[in-house]
């Protein structure tokens, strides 16, 4: 099987069951052409290997040297591809770092970024979830995040649509721009520090080189940006297109992080990744794989082993929700450091859809929307809906609530409701106001009295007469003006120097060769 092919459709759980009747857990495949590989299909072949850092290594040095594949020959400065003790240092600036950043600040930079998006829809009545909302949405976050005006993030957003255009001709360079975003950041963040977390990277006490530092902000983008938007994208799908999933979340009875959960078993935004590769001959779910091989993680397929999946072959849609034993986050020393943060962003981002448009609408049939052909991405290439122009407050009745949703607020998704005031003897009613103090007792005018005449006589004199003003001096005759020497010219003399433009830094030249927005 060539997985570096592509996939024709969303649904590949009938592919996932003819290999692993074919091959069991294992089975072989080719990861790039004349490349051999092996797709874990089995749920716990996944977990070994990610667990196990003696067999399985994260770095493709080994496997590239075996194989001749240029992929993995060039340096390798991320967290994601090493091991050891460097590894142990280049994760620890990004756990430190994402650690600083709190739900205050995120939701207030979501809500503000979706609100925005939103809006910009409202006069049309329709959008497609997908390129106006859950793909711009992560890299604005992002970039704000990360320190930057709102211009760069529309830049870094432009540059990620091109990358997953599918088109050669927009795909490289924009990816060049993306090492550019990165690195002009860096160059900024040296020399004017602040509050963000490109600061806190550059600052942490690892000492990241700049090319270090570059591929670390390329990490948080690839791991960060394209998996959460489709995990927004297919959180949304799945409430627009599954009633009973619709009506649990609606009726309060599917909590935020239940559902978040039960979209990645069962529409993980990552099928399939490239990312462990054998250090010794081992033996695993029945195969042989030889020391260098490479081993793709399968989190679809194990999504999908019946041994985890008993309880939703049942017919039971909500089985699998709050399950948090999916492998979405890895697991082992490599696990996603951003768990919490890719919660409250995507739990957020709907919440604040859903708010927004109660009277939202699919545009087209479930049968009738395209999927991206990846084996390893999965997510929709588009999701249209229907909106009444003036926004959620269109023509018609609002939706009748749930009878036990009556007379309370809604709920907010990602961060439940809004909890109850607690009541006892630790929590009194708030005192009355303190009335305002009597006014003070209005004393009587006294009636004035009448002036008394001014005394004359030889003490009192008229007042002195003004004195005379001085006699003005002489006007003396203006002197003509001298005409102006003309300015002698020539090699001593020239003209004066036309005031030098502000150069551009990487960041600004890369925004106004896009030909984006200025920075505001």
């Amino acid at each position: 099987m060539q997985i570096y092919a592509g996939a024709q459709g969303g649904d590949e759980s009938g592919l996932w069951r003819e290999l692993r009747a074919r091959f069991g857990a294992v089975a072989p495949v080719e990861v790039a052409p004349g490349v051999p590989g092996w797709l874990l299909l089995g749920y716990h072949e996944n977990l070994r290997v990610l667990r196990d850092q003696d067999r399985f290594a994260a770095d493709p040095l080994a496997w590239s040297r075996r194989s001749g594949h240029p992929g993995a020959a060039g340096p390798r400065n991320g967290a994601l591809a090493g091991d050891g003790p460097e590894h142990r240092r280049l994760r620890s600036v990004i756990v430190d770092s994402l650690a600083q950043i709190s739900t205050a600040q995120v939701v207030p930079v979501v809500e503000r970024t979706a609100r925005g998006l939103i809006g910009a829809a409202l006069p049309t009545g329709g959008m497609d979830l997908i390129g106006q909302y859950a793909a711009p949405l992560p890299a604005l976050v992002l970039n704000r995040l990360l320190g930057l005006p709102d211009a760069y993030g529309r830049l870094l957003a432009g540059l990620a649509a091109d990358i997953w255009s599918g088109d050669p001709a927009r795909a490289e360079p924009a990816t060049r721009g993306l090492h550019t975003y990165a690195a002009g950041l860096v160059e900024r963040k040296r020399e004017n520090p602040g509050d963000d977390l490109a600061s806190r990277l550059l600052a942490h006490p690892a000492g990241l080189s700049d090319d270090e530092a570059v591929e670390q902000l390329l990490l948080l983008w690839a791991a960060g940006h394209e998996p959460t938007t489709h995990l927004v994208g297919n959180a949304l799908y799945r409430l627009l297109s599954v009633p009973e999933i619709a009506a649990a979340y609606g009726g309060a009875s599917l909590p935020a992080d239940d559902f978040l959960d039960y979209v990645m078993w069962v529409d993980p935004p990552l099928r399939m990744l490239t990312g462990r590769y054998s250090v010794r001959d081992v033996e695993l779910g029945g195969a042989h794989i030889r020391k260098g091989e490479a081993l793709v993680l399968g989190f679809g397929p194990a999504h999908a082993d019946p041994v985890v999946t008993a309880r939703a072959d049942t017919g039971d849609a909500l089985a699998l929700a709050g399950n948090r034993a999916h492998l979405m986050w890895g697991a082992g020393a490599h696990g996603c450091p951003a768990q919490s943060l890719a919660r409250e962003i995507a739990g957020t981002a709907i919440d604040t859809l859903l708010n927004r448009l109660p009277r939202m609408a699919p545009a087209a049939a479930p049968a009738e929307l395209r999927w991206r052909s990846s084996l390893s991405v999965h997510g929709l290439a588009e999701l249209p809906v229907v909106f009444p122009a003036e926004g959620e407050r269109g023509p018609g009745p609002a939706p009748e609530r749930p009878e036990r949703e009556r007379g309370r607020p809604r709920r907010m998704f990602g961060r439940g409701g809004g909890r109850p005031r607690a009541q006892g003897a630790r929590y009194q009613a708030p005192a009355a106001a303190p009335e305002e103090p009597p006014a003070p007792p209005v004393r009587p005018e006294r009636p004035a009295r009448p002036a008394k005449p001014r005394p004359a006589g030889a003490r009192y004199q008229a007042p002195a007469a003004a004195p005379e003003e001085p006699p003005a001096p002489p006007v003396r005759p203006e002197r003509p003006a001298r005409p102006a020497k003309p300015r002698p010219a020539g090699a001593r003399y020239q003209a004066p120097a036309a005031p030098a433009a502000p150069s551009l830094d990487a960041l600004d030249a890369l925004l106004e060769k896009r030909g984006d927005d200025g920075p505001g």
